[in-house]
């Protein structure tokens, strides 16, 4: 007796043990009950009651997806939007978390510091807004009590819809999605229907339909969101067309108006062009109108003692390069160094002076730099080495134009920020109509802010402006390079002429005439070395002297010396190593969930 009890024991422990552990693990749910409680307002409180079993599976707890979002139409979403959730487990209060994912509300339930196992009942509710379709002879709710994306087996599934009138007809499915299988019953009582199915979940869905009343609920049809669609927005109706083209316009005038005010020069009230006011007159300024261009009178010399640097930065607004090589050739014209050709698109500069007291701060820096414990350098030497000391030279010069009164700011440091200015509102805008088009039918409109923004860049570069004083000494400039343009030789007296072409030789490298100005002499012979000894102090050639080695020779050394001291070390760079009706699963709602 005691070997049958012994052997009857071992043969259930055998049943026991033997059975697969993923069949004891398995999470499964018993019965989903979902109670959809329709509103005369149209909005719907669901309450689903699921009886979940981990198994000997140790979870926080399941989560539950929604879709809340569902393609419309070409432009629009429908949404169900959800609020006023609620969860329970085993009738307590229970945690949970709340977010969007994929266009589905996630409800997370649980608590990451406590495990659970075996069979829970949970709870949820939820209002849902937009769930109920309106058509000419009733209301419906289209609805998936239970979805198909449940990853657990549901044994037995029941829906229960109410609402505030009597249900005139209704149907289901039950199955996969797509499938036309109807569940196991649907019967309507009233305001009231009922539907059950078994063998449910491990994606198949519980879908209901039911019919109420035309009026019987106030708020039907969807709620749709339009999507997200460039095409649309940019569609060119009559009103985003229109308002496109007047926004364009608009903006653009704005943007010129702004450029107008800010960047047009000042002038003297009350004096002639190129003179200022005297001791004691008030110095009151006016923007220049546009179209304002004076009558220019002819300069004889250089007015004032401006330096061919400062013309070059006055004239153009910008310190460029060849405002520094004109400084050079000064440096020597004023006994400051010697230019010698080598040759071979080659220059000496050699020393004769040290740095001067009369070197404005620019000069000064510029004199430096190129003989830095050194009295002569070639410009091949400059190559590669001057571009520091270079763009230091240039900050100078801008630094120079507000010394001297003729700008109220660095017109570099003015175009740098107007430009900044723009381009974050050629980035705002752009960003605007983005937005516009993706969101809303008036793209067009919010290209047309761009056009704007894009027109305020394009001519921020001329929000630097003059002050009275920097006009007036550009007009008397204006009269110098008149003369370098016009002037003839041969009414120069002989005795001035080395003199007057070697003074106005840098100013005429600025205003781009120097071989115009090295013409005008040569073709007179004013000057060779039949009248005694080289006629330029200041510039040696290595063949002997004549105008017309000279004037292809002062060309190539601005332009040689310009490239060498601009020019900075290669960097390295790498190379690519590579050498070349109705249906399961319909309507809204639906989803599903699992443990976590």
């Amino acid at each position: 007796m005691r070997w049958s009890a012994a052997l009857a024991l071992v043969a259930v422990a055998s049943l026991v043990l033997g059975e697969p552990a993923s069949a004891r693990d398995a999470e499964s749910i018993s019965t989903y009950d979902a109670k959809l409680e329709v509103h005369a307002d149209g909005s719907m409180r669901v309450t689903e009651t699921i009886a979940y079993n981990f198994g000997s599976n140790r979870k926080h707890g399941i989560f539950r997806n929604i879709p809340d979002t569902f393609e419309y139409d070409d432009e629009h979403n429908r949404v169900y939007p959800i609020d006023d959730v609620k969860v329970t487990r085993d009738g307590k209060a229970e945690k949970f978390a709340e977010s969007s994912e994929n266009r589905q509300h996630v409800i997370k339930i649980g608590d990451k510091d406590t495990q659970l196992e075996g069979a829970h009942t949970y709870a949820i509710s939820y209002t849902v807004k937009g769930a109920i379709n309106a058509f000419t002879d009733h209301e419906e709710l289209y609805w998936n009590a239970i979805g198909a994306e449940w990853a657990v087996p549901i044994a037995t599934a029941t829906a229960e819809v109410t609402g505030p009138a009597a249900v005139q007809q209704v149907t289901c499915y039950a199955g996969p999605f797509g499938g036309k299988d109807p569940c196991d019953q649907a019967t309507k009582d009233g305001s009231s229907a009922r539907f059950t199915t078994a063998g449910i979940g491990d994606a198949r869905a519980l879908t209901v339909v039911v019919a109420f009343p035309a009026g019987s609920i106030s708020n039907p049809g969807p709620i749709l969101k339009r999507r997200p669609n460039i095409a649309n927005g940019l569609h060119p109706t009559p009103i985003n067309l229109g308002g496109g083209v007047l926004v364009a316009l608009l903006g653009s005038a704005a943007a010129l108006f702004a450029a107008y005010r800010v960047g047009r020069d000042r002038r003297y009230v009350g004096t002639l062009p190129g003179l200022v006011p005297g001791y004691g007159e008030a110095a009151v300024e006016q923007r220049k109108p546009l179209g304002d261009k004076p009558p220019v009178v002819v300069e004889f010399g250089v007015p004032d003692g401006i330096r061919p640097g400062q013309v070059g930065t006055l004239q153009d607004e910008r310190a460029d390069v060849v405002d520094v090589t004109a400084t050079i050739v000064d440096f020597a014209v004023r006994g400051h160094l010697h230019i010698k050709e080598l040759g071979g698109n080659d220059w000496e500069l050699t020393k004769r002076t040290d740095a001067h007291p009369s070197f404005l701060p620019y000069e000064q820096a510029l004199f430096t730099a190129l003989f830095f414990d050194r009295d002569s350098v070639t410009v091949s030497d400059l190559k590669q080495t001057f571009a520091t000391s270079l763009s230091k030279v240039r900050d100078l010069l801008y630094t120079d134009m507000v010394a001297q009164g003729w700008y109220k700011r660095s017109p570099r440091t003015t175009r740098n920020i107007a430009r900044i200015v723009s381009f974050l509102g050629v980035l705002v805008s752009g960003a605007i109509a983005l937005v516009l088009a993706a969101f809303t039918p008036l793209g067009l409109v919010g290209l047309g802010l761009l056009v704007a923004a894009i027109v305020l860049f394009i001519v921020s570069g001329t929000f630097p402006a003059r002050t009275g004083k920097g006009s007036a000494a550009l007009s008397r400039l204006q009269g110098l390079r008149l003369y370098i343009s016009q002037a003839e030789a041969a009414q120069i007296q002989f005795q001035e002429r080395m003199r007057i072409f070697s003074e106005l030789m840098p100013y005429a490298i600025v205003f781009g005439l120097a071989e115009h100005w090295a013409s005008v002499f040569q073709r007179i012979g004013a000057f060779d070395g039949a009248h005694g000894g080289p006629p330029l102090y200041w510039y040696t050639g290595p063949y002997g002297w004549s105008f017309l080695a000279f004037n292809h020779s002062i060309n190539s050394f601005s332009s040689q010396v310009g490239t060498a001291i601009s020019s900075t070390p290669p960097s390295a760079s790498g190379s690519s190593g590579f050498g070349g009706g109705g249906f399961s699963g319909g309507g809204g709602g639906g989803g599903g969930g699992g443990s976590w």
